[in-house]
């Protein structure tokens, strides 16, 4: 069966029907699904259940699979694959752990070099709640008024892990508690798509280099603000079998921490960095 990629509406957001992920792709699929990615931005692959080392294999398709810096969430066999999960070490439902992923942000943006995307696979979900939302930020530059544009273009951010957040330590392990602050434009170019979008995000961002830290915070939050448009967003809800891929380059996304039922939620989840196979 030939493999057809499925517009779902929206700013972004496609279904790719007909690929086999259980197996890993051939050439001219991995072709297919990355071209894919460019257009829409989030891909998702339906009804296929699959095991850790099926997850590597269909991210490789995308990419070289890279390490999450939260290692206490790392796969014991798999370590490139963390598994996300509302539930303690107990086995209960833990409102630390729901909250985790609740705000805008794009993954991987504070190393040096920003991941391409991230991959999520069921593993268990809440019969009721639980989706996942994604704004195209292509669309926020591309719809940006001239002033604001204008304000933010040249200027770069700062990014570290939980960006602000008081608490921003509590998943990392000593050594990787507040490292050094990364840099990135604030309107960044995509390496493969060439297009421009907007960047800095309310998690990870810090502030603007070379500015005054109040100052930086008033047009952060302005750009913030044109950037949580629901004009730009689409949501997904999930499926059990459902495996999801988005381009970190040019998208936010955030949990909803909607769980009405008090009931299990967890993924297994891969990160794909933006640079070529070596091989390639």
């Amino acid at each position: 069966m030939a493999i057809e990629v499925r517009k779902l509406g929206g700013p972004m957001l496609a279904e790719v029907v007909g690929a086999n992920t259980t197996r890993p792709l051939s050439k001219e699929n991995r072709a297919i699904v990355n071209q894919a990615l460019l257009d829409h931005c989030v891909l998702v692959f339906r009804n296929q259940m699959l095991e850790p080392q099926q997850i590597l294999d269909l991210s490789d398709a995308f990419g070289p699979v890279e390490p999450h810096i939260t290692v206490k969430y790392r796969h014991p066999d798999y370590p490139d694959l963390i598994v996300m999960t509302n539930m303690d070490e107990n086995g209960e439902i833990s409102a630390h752990e729901t909250a985790r992923g609740v705000g805008w942000h794009t993954d991987m943006c504070y190393m040096p070099l920003p991941a391409k995307a991230t991959l999520l696979h069921t593993i268990e979900i809440p019969e009721k709640g639980g989706d996942t939302i994604f704004a195209n930020m292509y669309m926020a530059v591309d719809e940006m008024p001239a002033a604001l544009r204008e304000k933010i273009e040249g200027l770069r951010a700062t990014f570290r892990y939980g960006g602000r957040a008081t608490d921003r330590n509590m998943r990392l392990e000593k050594e990787d508690e507040d490292k050094p602050l990364q840099d990135h434009p604030i309107i960044k170019r995509h390496r493969e798509s060439g297009r421009v979008s907007l960047f800095v995000n309310p998690t990870h961002t810090v502030g603007i280099v070379g500015w005054e830290d109040d100052m930086a915070q008033e047009l952060l939050t302005e750009v913030y603000r044109w950037g949580d448009q629901e004009r730009f967003q689409a949501r997904h809800e999930w499926r059990l079998g459902d495996t999801v891929i988005w381009d970190n380059r040019c998208c936010w996304h955030s949990a909803t921490g909607e769980n009405p039922l008090r009931q299990p939620r967890r993924f297994y989840r891969a990160t794909i960095a933006d640079r070529p196979h070596k091989s390639a």
